[in-house]
């Protein structure tokens, strides 16, 4: 008895012991949003421990939630991984016994290099990068990320919850042909702030190598500079101000060089759980030999009906900025046409779009129909010009790259596009989109001084295949795409939605560099081309004598290294 008294007091303490250390388990929770505020679903939150590896995983809800629980106390590290999105690391999170710890991250669009860096646009799958690359092509379709799924309710940047203070900063050397005004080397700067409250601001500064005849001359420069501030009801005021110099392009006129000024400012107003209002303007001055002034406003309204439906309405006088979202990209594609008397022509213009997209589970439908107003069709070629047959043809040449462009007629447009868009793994989806609308057609036998007589208005279809996202396990972010249409046209099928870079075949790379002790840490390989294959190519005969080539796109190539600090 007396030693079966011992061991039922060791019994319980052991149980009790037992009992407790089962009790000291920790929790972890928290959101995953873009840096609008906008939840994130179906981003993979990983729990590492430095010594045994992955602890525990768990998927973010449609409403951006993930939990982890039955932890053991400690410290860990916390990956995050989400389809068109920086992979993100927080270090040293604290599990403490009994508490359930809360972490909200913020996730960084991938290929954002020339990002907007403090606000995500409106797809999470529109990666934007220093090779000018925007995936506009559904930048005029609603999100069905401005609804939630669950109540209808429009989701906004989220003014009311703490943000981290944070600084960060790239610096690009690259180089490249067959760009419009971004051909050689070139060193850009990029470097931004978010502050606590929400709002940030973003310095980007470019400087190229231009070489005209193979001589070096001064230097092209861009500086763009951006600031965004939230509003207590979770919109947000966004201002651009942007300067680009580039000696290298010419009209033929004795000293030439192309000056562009832009301010781009927008308004983001949610009203109540019913509209999203998005209205602001571009303002720009454009000069070679003079100086040409233009206000080119915009204005859209997205309305959600239900938990997986929203229509949107838009109308814009301009390519470039559409929404407040098109200022994300701090580089947009630059396009110089003149008049001939040594003034850049006034691109205004006219689109309205009414458009409809629905969610069925992995699964988006997108469709609109639009009608343009184009002032003026950009025809770009490739091949040497001599100055007088610039000035016959109206053409503005860059130096450098070989490249020009010149104005065809303006014309009315109208049309419809769809796309459907899946979701293959959490980092990776498949798109498909259809595209039916007016383009310029080209005569056989095309004489440059004769062309606005030689293109004629049609009806023509574009079809486009794309997988874009990331490779979780070689961590590789790409973007391989085949946009087809008529050979024979000149322009493109939805000029208003599509971008130039989306010709024919056309893939992104950009992978990050294993160090191995020899490399510096944080440097990343890209690597992009534009209508690799040359498809589209129209020869053309210039004043001087020589034979040209036009296409909708002139192939290009880019390359380049990024450090990131």
């Amino acid at each position: 008895m007396r030693r079966v008294v011992p061991s039922l007091v060791w019994l319980i303490l052991g149980s009790c012991s037992g009992l407790m250390h089962a009790q000291q388990t920790a929790a972890l929770s928290g959101t995953v949003e873009d840096l609008h505020g906008t939840p994130q679903m179906g981003a993979l939150i990983e729990l590492m421990s430095p010594g045994s590896g992955t602890v525990a995983t768990a998927i973010s809800d449609p409403h951006g939630r993930y939990l982890l629980t039955k932890l053991a106390p400690g410290r860990y590290e916390l990956h995050v991984t989400a389809a068109f999105f920086l992979p993100l690391v927080r270090n040293d999170v604290r599990l403490r016994p009994n508490v359930q710890t809360v972490a909200n991250l913020t996730l960084d669009g991938i290929f954002d290099v020339a990002n907007w860096l403090p606000a995500q646009r409106r797809r999470a799958d529109d990666p934007v990068d220093d090779w000018k690359w925007t995936l506009r092509a559904m930048a005029s379709r609603p999100l069905l990320q401005l609804v939630d799924p669950d109540d209808g309710v429009p989701i906004s940047s989220s003014a009311e919850r703490p943000h981290q203070a944070s600084s960060q900063g790239r610096f690009l050397l690259s180089n490249g042909d067959g760009v419009f005004g971004d051909g050689g080397p070139h060193q850009v700067l990029l470097l931004d702030r978010t502050m606590e409250d929400g709002d940030g601001a973003v310095l980007r500064a470019d400087i190229g190598e231009v070489q005209a005849a193979g001589t070096y001359v001064q230097p092209s420069v861009a500086l763009v500079t951006g600031y965004e501030m939230r509003s207590p009801l979770g919109g947000s005021t966004r201002l651009v101000g942007s300067f680009e110099s580039q000696p290298e392009l010419t009209d033929g006129s004795p000293g030439g060089g192309f000056q562009l000024l832009r301010l781009a400012s927008a308004e983001r107003i949610p009203i109540g759980n019913t509209l999203l209002i998005d209205v602001g303007a571009l303002a720009q001055g454009e000069r070679l030999e003079q100086t040409q002034f233009e206000v080119q406003p915009f204005f859209r309204l997205a309305v959600p009906l239900g938990q997986d439906l929203v229509v949107e309405y838009r109308y814009a006088m301009g390519r470039e900025l559409q929404s407040s979202d098109d200022m994300d990209d701090l580089n947009p594609t630059l396009s110089a046409v003149t008049n001939g008397h040594g003034r850049p022509r006034n691109d205004s213009g006219m689109h309205q779009e009414l458009s409809v997209s629905r969610r069925l589970g992995s699964r988006t439908l997108s469709a609109s129909v639009y009608l343009d107003r184009v002032p003026y069709a950009a025809i770009a070629g490739s091949g040497v010009m001599n100055d007088a047959a610039l000035q016959v043809t109206r053409a503005i040449a860059d130096r450098t790259t070989g490249i020009f462009e010149l104005a065809g007629p303006g014309y009315a447009a109208s049309g419809l596009s769809v796309c459907i868009m899946q979701t293959l793994t959490p980092a990776l989806s498949a798109w498909i989109e259809y595209d039916r609308g007016t383009a310029l057609r080209a005569k056989d036998g095309l004489i440059l001084e004769d062309l606005p007589a030689e293109l004629s208005k049609e009806m023509a279809e574009a079809a486009s295949v794309a997988l874009r996202g990331r490779i979780n396990r070689t961590g590789t972010e790409l973007r391989i795409e085949y946009r087809w249409q008529p050979t024979s046209t000149l322009t493109q099928v939805n000029e208003f939605n599509v971008l130039p870079e989306e010709a024919y075949l056309t893939f992104y790379i950009r992978q990050r560099l294993w160090s191995g002790g020899v490399l510096p840490q944080g440097m990343d390989l890209v690597l992009e081309t534009t209508n690799l294959l040359n498809e589209g190519d129209q020869p053309a005969d210039s004043p001087d004598g020589q034979t040209l080539i036009l296409s909708q796109v002139p192939r290009a190539i880019l390359g380049g290294l990024v450090f990131n600090f």
